[in-house]
């Protein structure tokens, strides 16, 4: 759908519905609303819908009318926010609406009324859109203060965030980080306020919030409030910063919100501006991986959150001490060392952080405006650090980013003056990368090869030919629109380019450019500008250019006093009362006088002048730059009348709103009136009731002393009360004490006693088993010794019997000698006899020693049992003793 006829048709059926308030009329708007949110939602282009356009204009004007008119519907409201806050994705058309239109203001006064609204459902759904609205509005916006809305509007955000936990606590916070973000009339207002302390200590207790975008909002507020003070220095001190650090990388690589991070990024940019936050940040010993997972985010976040990284890593290069690190951590990574040259390095621009810078480089700024300048610059710094710190261990990866950068000139060709303007702001890094790189005298030979420099020419030709500053054509520089500024400063770095490579086949279109008068112009604005590096690169170009023959010194001269006359009259202007004359009609009649000598030198050419003379050569160049100049100043002089057109229909556009408001004044002012008879009214019955209340207040008074005696003797009271309630509690910790011990010492008896009653019982019957093992054990023994008495008596009778058989064979041996042979059979009987009362002495006898081996077991065994009665009388004894004891 086309942008313009919805542009058309939202004008249209706004003008009916403010002709005719009618419901039909308002959802006809309505519905006309919805289309045009539709196609300026996020991640849409908003290029048709241009500020400077009469019709966006209109449509805008109607946007802030409804804002402003407080009997406009709830849902109207909602939409036209709706609506805007889309529109302040486009920066060209948040600036209108801040500068132009000073919407601030208009959503300060909405916040006001609605605030004060009786019916509460309507006002915070509005209050809530309202806040998010001025929350992106103001974002790298600065507003002037004091003004006639911002005491309100600080007060009512002040409240929100003081007050209970609700939506509104959020972008009240935001928006108020907005506001004295880098606005020291701002912060000093906020530091005046009574309740400072409360918002200090409201601020610090938000740190420990479970939302992240509260706590960078809270740290945003409290850097740009106290950074400087005591409470800042306590705050961020040496023990809390290191948390800190830690705290925003966390937010910073872990965070899902592109506010949030966007925030957060702002807030390391602010804080490491103090020198012992930066001392510390050089110092933090995790800075190297939190900056390698901050390189990681370029490989997977979106445009917009990329570029707020770049800035964050510029600021991060900023300082000397950390940029090795950045280099290291970019250049260093294993996948980038162990890298093939055979793969393209497209496809690690999704995993490596490097590949990743060079992929955002060679992004168009067509579809990304600075994504692609930021990590231009980015790749600038980091080269640069390589080349001249003499990074031996890293490897600067120069096949890959000279390529690249060469491959980046071309030549623009679109006609649209704010793309022409971007194109050029990063033809001017493209050129700052490769002048760096041309630092490294080895590299030079390398760029020149790569270098198109037909490509180049056609660049410098396309400036030279189109520029207003090689035109002569000045215009005030904050129209958009205007590429003559980042134009010129593309041409001087070209030329200082071409410089550093004239020694390698350059120096022939090097020669050829410094001698075309169409240069100077740019090196004179270049001279005359207020940035130093493109001073001294211009005069590092008229230096080399100047021992050429046919340098044009005159036409420099010229341009350099023209540069000067044009700065000298737009301080006249500025100094100028408003109603005396125009300077710019009194070039016509100069025109006029100088007319004459133009036609005599025209009148000279013509007859043959002799134009070998170089010097007449000069002359007429110069001339002709002037006749040109001339032409352009007509056709720039009409620009303005078209212009000054164009602002008079704007004017009677204003002239209709300022009617419209006038009458809204009006109304308001009856409305005061109305308000200010009621109040004095009101102020008649205060006073009535003031000298009531006065004469209470003296009745009161004199109670009031006799309380306050009362008082004293009961605070006596109670302190002597106190100190008994502090020994009463003494006493009672030692009654629970003694209790407990008294209590375990009980139980440990009640056990010893039941242990002791256990171990009589056990005596008892061990004493038993013991008298009858003794018993036993006699017995035993008396029958032992009956029967050793008998067996001895045995073998006493048998011994007595031996002796007496012995002898009455001696006897009879004597006698039987002669009949010896007769009685062997007898003798044989006879030894066989005593054999057999030899086996039976030789078993009594080993029936002895068993009785005696016996009789020495059961010794034993009485020993045993005596040992373990004495075990058991000495447990008795220790049981004795124990309870004897207690």
């Amino acid at each position: 759908m086309d942008g313009t006829s919805v542009i058309k048709s939202v004008v249209k059926a706004a003008n009916q519905y403010g002709s005719n308030a009618s419901q039909d009329n308002l959802m006809f708007l309505l519905s006309q609303l919805d289309t045009l949110i539709g196609i300026t939602s996020q991640g849409k282009s908003l290029k048709f819908f241009c500020p400077k356009e009469m019709l966006v204009t209109e449509c805008l004007s109607y946007l802030l009318e409804f804002l402003n008119e407080p009997s406009t519907p709830p849902e109207l409201t909602s939409k036209t926010m709706v609506l805007l806050f889309n529109l302040g994705a486009d920066s060209e058309i948040s600036h209108a609406l801040q500068v132009t239109y000073n919407l601030p203001a208009t959503l300060a006064a909405c916040l006001q009324f609605y605030s004060k609204e009786q019916s509460p459902k309507q006002p915070e759904y509005l209050m809530l859109q309202c806040l998010q609205l001025l929350q992106k509005i103001t974002y790298n916006y600065r507003i002037s203060y004091p003004n006639n809305y911002g005491e309100d509007l600080i007060r009512f955000l002040i409240q929100q965030i003081l007050g209970l936990e609700s939506e509104l606590q959020l972008p009240s916070l935001g928006l108020l980080a907005n506001l004295c973000r880098n606005n020291i009339s701002m912060q000093a207002h906020i530091k005046a306020l009574d309740n400072i302390k409360a918002i200090y200590k409201k601020l610090i207790q938000c740190l420990s919030h479970s939302s992240q975008t509260v706590v960078v909002f809270s740290l945003s507020l409290l850097s740009s409030l106290c950074l400087y003070e005591e409470i800042g220095e306590k705050l961020f001190n040496a023990k809390n910063i290191n948390q800190t650090f830690q705290l925003i990388f966390n937010i910073l690589v872990k965070s899902d919100g592109i506010i949030t991070r966007r925030y957060a990024v702002d807030l390391v940019i602010d804080v490491i501006k103090s020198p012992h936050i930066k001392q510390s940040l050089i110092i933090y010993e995790h800075f190297p991986v939190c900056l390698q997972q901050i390189l990681k985010l370029l490989t997977t976040l979106e445009a917009d959150a990329v570029s707020k990284i770049f800035e964050l890593l510029l600021a991060f290069s900023s300082v000397n001490e950390l940029r090795p690190a950045i280099c290291r951590s970019l250049m260093m990574t294993p996948n980038l060392e162990a890298l093939d040259s055979s793969i393209e390095p497209a496809r690690l621009a999704s995993t490596e952080p490097y590949f990743a810078a060079i992929n955002w480089a060679m992004q168009d700024v067509q579809l990304h405006e600075h994504a692609p300048l930021k990590a231009l610059e980015f790749l600038t710094d980091v080269y640069e650090e390589l080349l001249d710190s003499s990074m031996t261990h890293v490897s600067p990866h120069l096949d890959i980013i000279i390529p690249i950068a060469t491959g980046q000139l071309l030549c623009p060709v679109e006609t649209d003056g704010v793309v022409l303007r971007a194109r050029c702001r990063k033809l001017s890094k493209v050129l700052q990368l490769c002048l760096v790189l041309c630092g490294e005298e080895g590299v030079r030979s390398e760029i020149v090869r790569l270098l198109d420099t037909s490509v180049c020419l056609s660049i410098l030709e396309h400036q030279l030919n189109h520029n207003r500053i090689g035109l002569n054509l000045y215009k005030p520089n904050n129209d958009d629109a205007d590429w003559s500024e980042p134009g010129a400063e593309v041409v001087l770095l070209m030329m200082d380019l071409f410089l550093k490579l004239e020694a390698y086949s350059l120096q022939q279109p090097l020669q050829q450019l410094l001698q075309d008068q169409r240069l100077m112009p740019f090196l004179a604005h270049s001279l005359t500008c207020k940035n130093r590096s493109r001073v001294q690169t211009a005069l590092r170009v008229i230096t080399h250019a100047s021992s050429l023959q046919q340098f044009p010194t005159i036409i420099l001269g010229e341009c350099i006093a023209s540069c000067n006359n044009h700065k000298a009259e737009e301080i006249e202007t500025l100094k100028r009362p408003l109603n005396s004359p125009d300077p710019t009609f009194s070039l016509s009649r100069n025109n006029k006088l100088n007319d004459s000598s133009i036609q005599g030198l025209i009148d000279k050419m013509k007859t043959g002048m002799d134009l070998r003379d170089v010097r007449a050569s000069e002359i007429m160049d110069v001339y002709e730059h002037k006749l040109t100049s001339l032409a352009t100043k007509e056709s720039h002089l009409q620009d303005l009348l078209e212009a000054k057109a164009l602002a008079l229909a704007q004017a009677d556009r204003l002239i209709a709103q300022y009617r419209c408001r006038r009458a809204q004044s009006e109304a308001e002012a009856r409305k005061l009136r109305c308000v200010l008879k009621e109040s004095e009214k009101r102020s008649e019955e205060y006073r009535e009731q003031l000298q009531q209340v006065m004469s209470d207040r003296e009745h009161l008074s004199s109670k009031l002393q006799k309380a306050s005696s009362e008082n004293q003797r009961l605070i006596t009271i109670a302190e002597a009360h106190d100190k008994l309630v502090v020994t009463h509690a003494d006493t009672s910790k030692r009654l629970t004490c003694v209790e407990s011990t008294l209590a375990t010492q009980t139980a440990e008896y009640q056990s010893l006693k039941e242990n002791h009653n256990l171990l009589t019982k056990h005596t008892d019957e061990l004493q038993t088993k013991y008298n009858v093992t003794v018993e036993t054990l006699e017995k035993q023994q008396e029958e032992l010794t009956t029967r050793l008495k008998e067996t001895e008596g045995q073998l006493a009778n048998v011994s007595t019997q031996l002796k007496q058989k012995i002898e009455q064979l001696e006897k009879e041996k004597e006698e039987l000698d002669t009949a010896l042979d007769g009685l062997r059979s007898q003798l044989e009987k006879s030894e066989k006899t005593i054999k057999e009362l030899g086996q039976k002495t030789s078993t009594l006898e080993s029936d002895c020693r068993k009785l005696k081996k016996e009789v020495r077991e059961k010794d034993n065994q009485v020993k045993l049992q005596r040992a373990e009665l004495d075990k058991h009388s000495q447990l008795t004894q220790m049981i004795h003793s124990l309870t004897g004891g207690k």
